[in-house]
């Protein structure tokens, strides 16, 4: 062994240690740049560029040497300041000196242009003088070359007839000028900010011209064109300069070539064309993904005002694309981990829309258990000859356990997709729908999921996330800190990595690139509620270890549970004492007891006393919220009084149902839940609070001329006891009357007066309840309306329980479906009111709304009791939604014993 290091080496062997991980913090990218000659180069391993691409010349005596050991070329001594970029295409970070023209991604392998006015197109060399594509133009073309041979004598070989159309489009979509000024629908006028001036339906009827010919030549020069644009783009700095981009995402077979093969392709191009078609596609992607903002931002109000059959097919097609990328991920994982070296030569592991005939191996569809999961595609599976699963428990596998998972159970880890930066870019792509979405609602957020990313372990991508964020925040203080406390997070970070498979094989570190919590809207209700679960459970392990220590520290008893002790008739108050006396506690697991009454909490009397307790305070006699008679809907009550720590009990009690998963009966509007998460609030959140004057304020906005309704910029309102109010919406609002250059603020000022000005105190005292449970990042994950799901559940107010669902989630514990009890409960059932069902949920269930993630969700026991006795009431364990039934012998005894049970029963007897 070796001796201990001096003082001095110590802190030697801490910063080379330190240095180690901030390769890790700070990662670069080494990518090709130029000369100041504008030659390309390429950045050797050590970051130093080297040797020139384009020329023949080579590193002699004359180069300096680095102190490191590597050569140092003569450029970087004369241009020694380095800038750091980042690919326009796939985002990869950029180091490349100063006064060069042009680098080259090593990742993407893109030619980006750094030192190009602005204003200057980038065009090929070789173009020369065209006019911009329409559907007339190629279909005059197409005629012109069938009529031209024709007369030749010439027209048997369909190559030598249309060769004149290839050429002309390899040059028009090779050259940025001519394609971004194609399909327009007004050559006249340029892209404004509620069009880009696109005539889309006439570029896809040309593609589908095209796509007709007998030789699909024509449109694989086309390919070929717009490929060498796309890796050589021009700078694209105003929303005009997307135009060709939006015409290649209109190729029709772009889809397809994710899918399966083109069968249409017959003259032996189809691989090529497939392939040329997904190059394209992950260039546009790329390229619009990161766009500048400005762009961005256009091109988000553009779709957002596209048809709702047209917006959902954008949606699809990115999700297609997410999905296709991340089953390559699988495969090519895969791959490595099942074919041993040496079994199959010559397979490329680069970007290939091709790779799975590269791989040796089968696809199967899901089983019917993993099907529960909503997967749409099959799961590439490696399976033997006769039939059963390839084993590759051994060695270096796929799975992180001995054994191997059931199919159902299979979780796609942060290792295989964590450095794509195709997902990335589609991420960040369908983030631009997502938005565009929220400006003018189309579709649900359930309409962004992605089937396949439920099967990505979720909780680890999360952990990733945290942690990249974790390390961010570390750079910003590691000037502060000393030898020791480097060495702690070093080590701490080291752990973290190796649990998160960070590690690379030579020791370093390494951030993940991309986690699909940085997108969540890719993220299904159920993967999220499962994060959630999984930070709140870590949370009250956490919680319950320090309750624990203290107790060994202090030698004082500590309860590793949050109880809540209260009596039914007075149970805000002492719920109120309880949650002010136990303010640290609020992360443990919850238990509730009811004075003076049998039971156990399992869940059940959690369930009860979150019923009880919101009904009371959400009682409109209670004075904290007021209804609206025609929405329905609560609202914080307008009132004088102070009930600030009222208002944070209920901010506290929503915190902990969302904690504890427990679904509440509240009638709560969308403006709270987007106040929650720090959203900015709406006139169609006031409508859907206050109908009736919203929708006259809708009214009012279309009008022509508002100067004969004599509003002025005042409110009146009534507070909870009556009394009239008035006031200004603005400094002297009394005096200013409403026109119709004003009546946009006035209707702003107005809904922002009773959604916000005037709750603003108990709204603060309800948030600093709810953010005292709800403290963690996993909840950013959510929008509004899953908040509102997971917290009041799906809303069947007005329908009936499909009965045939509910069935085929029900587990039975002594009895069987063809037993006669069960029938009985099942007609039983099917027969009641949408109403009456709500009221046999709540019997078994302690609530009365489904789960968020619907219905399939829900677990739902029958059990048999045995008892000589038939008399007796059938019996529910909300804790299990269980319920307990005797074998009754008639169907006459059976409803009538069920009906006592269920309108009669209140805690753990009857009324």
């Amino acid at each position: 062994m070796t001796s201990p290091p001096s003082s001095n080496g110590n802190q030697s062997w801490i910063s080379k240690m330190w240095s180690r991980q901030a390769s890790f913090f700070n990662p670069s990218v080494q990518v090709p740049t130029t000369t100041p000659s504008g030659e390309l180069t390429e950045m050797s391993q050590d970051g130093l560029y080297s040797n020139t691409l384009m020329s023949n010349s080579h590193n002699d005596s004359s180069q300096g040497r680095h102190p490191s050991g590597s050569t140092t070329s003569q450029s970087q001594k004369t241009y020694p300041s380095l800038i750091v970029d980042s690919c326009r295409c796939c985002g990869t970070m950029l180091k490349y000196p100063a006064g060069i023209g042009k680098v080259r991604c090593l990742v993407c392998q893109t030619h980006l242009t750094i030192n190009e006015d602005i204003g200057e197109p980038c065009e090929r060399p070789q173009e020369t003088a065209s006019r911009p594509l329409s559907y007339p133009f190629i279909k005059d073309f197409i005629n012109q070359c069938s009529t031209k041979r024709k007369s030749a004598g010439d027209d048997h070989n369909p190559h030598r007839v249309f060769k004149p159309l290839e050429d002309m489009l390899y040059e028009a979509f090779s050259s940025f000028s001519i394609i971004n000024n194609s399909f327009r629908l007004s050559s006249l006028a340029p892209p404004s900010y509620r069009s880009p001036n696109l005539n889309f339906n006439e570029a896809k009827k040309s593609f589908a011209l095209l796509l007709s010919l007998p030789t699909n030549r024509p449109f694989y020069k086309l390919l070929l064109g717009a490929l060498y644009l796309l890796k050589h783009p021009p700078p694209m700095r105003n929303p005009a300069d997307i135009s060709w981009l939006l015409i290649l995402l209109e190729i029709p077979i772009l889809p397809d070539c994710l899918i399966s093969g083109i069968d249409s392709c017959t003259d032996g191009l189809a691989p090529d064309l497939k392939a040329s078609c997904y190059d394209v596609l992950k260039r546009v992607i790329g390229l619009l993904s990161y766009s500048e903002r400005k762009i961005t931002s256009r091109l988000t109000y553009w779709w957002s005002r596209l048809p709702h059959d047209e917006f959902v097919k954008k949606i699809d097609f990115i999700n297609l694309y997410i999905t296709f990328q991340l089953t390559r991920c699988i495969n090519y994982e895969l791959y490595n981990s099942v074919i041993q070296p040496g079994s199959y030569l010559n397979v490329s592991m680069s970007d290939d829309i091709n790779f799975k005939e590269n791989l040796n191996a089968h696809f199967i569809r899901p089983t019917s258990k993993s099907s529960d999961f909503g997967l749409l595609i099959g799961l590439p599976v490696y399976i033997s000859s006769g039939g059963r699963r390839t084993d590759i428990s051994s060695g270096s596998s796929f799975w992180s356990g001995k054994k191997e998972p059931k199919e159902h159970e299979v979780k796609i880890r942060l290792q295989q997709y964590g450095g794509d930066w195709h997902l990335r870019t589609a991420g960040r792509l369908a983030s631009f729908l997502f938005i565009a979405n929220k400006k003018n609602k189309k579709v649900s957020d359930a309409v962004f999921y992605n089937n396949l990313v439920d099967y990505v372990n979720v909780k680890q991508d999360f952990d990733a996330w945290q942690f990249n964020a974790s390390t961010k925040k570390h750079e910003q203080s590691t000037a502060n800190k000393d030898s020791l406390q480097l060495v702690v997070d070093y080590l701490q970070a080291e752990t973290k990595a190796s649990y998160l498979g960070l590690s690379n094989a030579n020791g370093t570190l390494r951030k993940s690139s991309f986690t699909f919590c940085q997108f969540p809207f890719l993220l299904s209700l159920a993967a999220k509620i499962s994060i959630l679960e999984h930070e709140a459970k870590r949370m009250m392990e956490r919680k319950a270890e320090e309750a624990f220590i203290q107790s060994l520290n202090k030698k004082m008893p500590f309860d590793v549970y949050f109880k809540v002790r209260v009596r039914r008739n007075f149970i805000t108050p002492d719920s109120l004492r309880c949650i002010k006396s136990h303010q640290t506690d609020f992360k443990k697991l919850l238990r509730v007891e009811f004075v003076d009454e049998p039971g156990i909490d399992a869940g059940g009397l959690k369930k009860e006393w979150f019923l009880l307790l919101t009904k009371d305070l959400f009682n409109a006699d209670k004075g904290l919220f007021s209804y609206d008679e025609t929405s329905g809907l609560c609202w914080f009550a307008i009132s004088h009084l102070d009930n600030d720590e009222l208002y944070y009990l209920v901010g506290v009690v929503l915190g902990l149902a969302i904690y504890n998963s427990t679904i509440l009966d509240l009638q709560l509007p969308k403006a709270l839940y987007k106040k929650l998460m720090g959203q900015k609030v709406t006139l169609n959140d006031f409508i859907q609070l206050n109908p009736d004057v919203g929708h006259n304020f809708k009214r009012l906005l279309k009008l022509d001329d508002v100067s004969d309704l004599e509003l002025y910029f005042t409110v009146s309102y009534a507070d909870i006891f009556g009394d009239m109010h008035h006031e200004d919406l603005i400094r002297d609002g009394s005096s200013i009357k409403v026109t119709n250059e004003n009546k946009y603020e006035y209707v702003e000022r107005y809904c922002s007066f009773f959604l916000n000005d005037k709750v603003k105190a108990p709204f603060k005292s309800f948030l600093n309840g709810f953010q005292h449970v709800i403290g963690g990042n996993a909840l950013s994950l959510f929008t509004p309306e899953e908040i509102e799901l997971i917290l009041i559940g799906e809303d069947y107010r007005n329908q009936k329980i499909d009965i045939e669902i509910l069935k085929s989630v029900t587990k039975y514990n002594g009895f069987s479906e063809t037993d006669a009890v069960v029938k009985w409960f099942w007609d039983y059932f099917e027969r009641k009111s949408a109403a009456d069902q709500r009221k046999i949920l709540l019997f078994i269930t302690g609530s009365d709304r489904l789960p968020a993630t619907g219905l399939p969700s829900l677990t739902f026991k029958i059990t048999k009791l045995v008892d000589r006795n038939l008399n007796r009431l059938p019996i529910a364990h909300t804790c299990f939604n269980e319920l307990c039934l005797y074998a009754y012998p008639s169907e006459e005894i059976f409803v009538s014993k069920l009906d006592k049970a269920i309108w009669y029963s209140e805690g753990f007897g009857l009324r």
